[in-house]
């Protein structure tokens, strides 16, 4: 009797540990074999990374424990992407591309896919992440993935090698910015506003303080301007109100395009098809961006315009419906 009682304890036991099972990421890395010693840091510094994240869904993990890997704000802004969304992965086996950038100061490694608590917004709980690595192998940005067509139709249309290399940034901080949505990141949004731009929302006009008052220099109709009616703090503060009510914003960019200014090179017009959905609301519409530049290490928005539709005469706010004659 005694006999049998203990063989049951040690099925419950074995069983206790299969459900507890932690999934141990595998990394391959596809390209970068003529650096090989970066690729292999790479591989190694992502299955530690994705071993923890999944520690952690479990209850076990100590997210600390992969801030060596990250510069800070690199660490700050995974962190709550993966805290806030409870992020995992339950792929064993990753293949991710890696990609050169700026003759190999930097290193993409794209995608690693991982799952997330979307709580009651409909869309794939499978969210694709990139990660940059400088060529010493620390994580410098963690960003979510765009559709690699948009990225490389982007980069083709470059005129000249800085305006390619603006183009990738563009890029880089489109992905930068979805991610803010994911993860929440109501500091990141407030710093890339110039304080005096230009935000339309729907097809109403919202106006931003302090930087360069790009109100001054639209060319949009009548019509079109009456609409200017919100601060800066407004806008923000709708969007937190949004982040505390939804447990998972999924923001997607399609069919990207990018617009040098003919006049000011480091002046950007970007435009895609934005599709936002979340719990409590849900909408897919055209967004412009106009961006400055000219620190390509902090870029800023001068004017943000979404749309559900096209205004009546079939057009929607670019770069055109502004002229900018004193930009210094």
């Amino acid at each position: 009797m005694k006999r049998a009682a203990y063989g049951m304890f040690c099925f419950l036991l074995l069983f206790a540990s299969v459900g507890n099972a932690q999934v141990h990421p595998t990394v391959a890395i596809s390209g970068g074999d003529d650096v090989p010693i970066v690729k292999r840091r790479c591989q190694q510094t992502l299955e530690s990374i994705l071993l923890e994240m999944n520690r952690l869904a479990k209850g076990a993990g100590d997210i600390a424990l992969i801030r060596k890997y990250f510069t800070p704000d690199a660490y700050a802004i995974f962190e709550k992407f993966v805290v806030q969304n409870h992020a995992y992965t339950a792929r064993k086996h990753n293949e991710p591309l890696m990609i050169a950038r700026e003759k190999g100061q930097y290193y993409d490694i794209r995608s690693i896919t991982v799952k997330v608590a979307l709580g009651e917004t409909e869309a794939s709980d499978n969210q694709s992440l990139v990660f940059t690595f400088s060529k010493d192998g620390m994580i410098v940005s963690v960003r979510s993935v765009l559709p690699n067509y948009d990225y490389q139709s982007v980069l083709s249309n470059g005129v000249s090698v800085q305006d390619s290399l603006v183009r990738c940034r563009i890029l880089d901080f489109l992905e930068r910015f979805r991610m803010a949505y994911n993860a929440k990141d109501s500091v990141f949004l407030e710093k890339i506003y110039s304080d005096e731009a230009l935000i339309l929302v729907g097809t109403v006009l919202h106006e931003k303080k302090n930087g360069d008052d790009f109100s001054r220099y639209s060319l949009l109709s009548e019509t079109k301007f009456k609409l200017v009616q919100q601060t800066k703090r407004e806008y923000l503060d709708a969007l937190k109100k949004a982040f505390k009510k939804n447990s998972f914003i999924n923001v997607r960019f399609d069919s990207v395009e990018v617009l040098q200014h003919e006049k000011i090179n480091n002046l950007y017009g970007i435009t895609c098809w934005q599709e936002w959905n979340s719990a409590t609301y849900s909408d897919r519409g055209h967004l412009f961006l106009m961006m400055d530049f000219r620190q390509p290490e902090e870029p800023v928005i001068h004017v943000r315009a979404w749309q559900p539709r096209a205004f009546d005469d079939g057009s929607f706010v670019s770069l055109y419906d502004f002229d900018v004659v004193q930009y210094k």
